[in-house]
């Protein structure tokens, strides 16, 4: 990806989603809410969203990336509030 767009980039805070979701899944895996295979996930899903974010090659693979982050905060905000229901 083009230096100058990195930048550009990281002045605007859209590097923002990489660290809610992880600062999501600490807090939900001390809380005992990941574990097993679902913690797993989770947990590749991060991976893979913040390589494809940080090392993309090309624009459309860094908006990939930076869409599974938020797509992966939700998600993780939906588990949280869901597992005070049951």
């Amino acid at each position: 990806m083009d230096p100058l767009f990195s930048s550009y980039l990281a002045r605007r805070g859209v590097f923002t989603p990489i660290l809610v979701s992880l600062g999501l899944l600490v807090w939900l895996w001390r809380e005992g809410e990941l574990f097993g295979g679902s913690g797993a996930v989770f947990c590749v899903w991060f991976v893979l969203a913040t390589v494809a974010q940080l090392f993309a090659p090309t624009t459309s693979v860094w908006l990939a990336g930076f869409l599974a982050q938020v797509a992966l905060a939700i998600a993780l905000v939906f588990k949280q509030q869901l597992s005070k229901w049951y």
